[in-house]
């Protein structure tokens, strides 16, 4: 059984600019082996910047952070309980976003 882990172990965000009709997977700076994290469906958020922020927390408890719209990454955060969910508070407007 292969499980709810990222496809040959190596984690990955895709994005569209076309509205959906190709997709680019953005994996810098995201582990590439031995991942077996899943990221539940509130866990992903992103801010109003520009470029904009993208935030995501895993089952295993490991924050990652991109501040250019996802070509890179890194984990801010690790050993946390299970992230159920992220929300992104915009420092510049005092809000949430």
């Amino acid at each position: 059984m292969e499980g709810r882990f990222p496809p040959d172990a190596a984690a990955a965000v895709w994005r569209s600019r076309d509205g959906g009709q190709s997709w680019k997977d953005l994996r810098t700076g995201l582990p590439q082996k031995a991942c077996f994290f899943t990221v539940l469906r509130q866990s992903m958020s992103g801010d109003t910047r520009e470029p904009a922020g993208i935030y995501f927390g895993t089952n295993s408890g490991s924050v990652f952070v991109s501040a250019d719209e996802g070509d890179t990454w890194q984990e801010s955060a690790r050993h946390l309980p299970t992230i159920l969910g992220i929300e992104v508070m915009d420092r510049a407007a005092g809000q949430q976003t």
